[in-house]
């Protein structure tokens, strides 16, 4: 009798550890440059879950730009789900900058790329409207293009050029 008893409360307790809060955060560490690193460490060893170690990093990370009023910007994030009873406990290391709002390293990719080159004239970018715009009627004219075809290539140019 004792067990089936005693399965059921091993049973139980792992299930219990797999659902448990998820792990303590180290001190943030600063690598210069406005970089800044945290470690999340889970508490026992049937903790896999990486998952809520890294929502704990974001939220630790968030926690500490705020202060500052800085905003977040992930770098890398690192996942080690160790394995059960042996070996080290599960653990994520999320790289973050800690950045001023309005910082070109917090605008996607294509935006800053168009911030960093030179912005064409008005007048060249008018020029090439104009001639997109005359090319597609004239693919209309010649019927290479329907109307339908010819009004959504135009709604294309037209929000390019916004």
């Amino acid at each position: 009798m004792k067990s089936p008893l005693r399965r059921f409360w091993l049973l139980l307790l792992t299930v219990a550890a797999n659902y448990a809060w998820a792990g303590d955060a180290l001190p943030i560490e600063s690598l210069g440059n406005n970089t800044y690193s945290v470690t999340v460490n889970a508490h026992h060893k049937f903790t896999r879950d990486t998952e809520k170690l890294k929502d704990q990093a974001i939220e630790t990370a968030i926690q500490f730009c705020t202060k500052d009023g800085k905003q977040l910007k992930v770098v890398s994030v690192t996942e080690n789900k160790g394995q059960y009873l042996v070996g080290p406990y599960a653990q994520v290391m999320l790289t973050f900058k800690a950045l001023a709002p309005g910082d070109l390293e917090l605008a996607p990719p294509a935006a800053a790329e168009a911030l960093a080159k030179p912005v064409a004239s008005a007048s060249t970018a008018t020029e090439q409207l104009y001639s997109d715009l005359l090319r597609l009627d004239e693919l209309r004219k010649k019927g290479i293009l329907t109307d339908a075809e010819f009004e959504s290539e135009k709604k294309k140019v037209l929000d390019r050029s916004k």
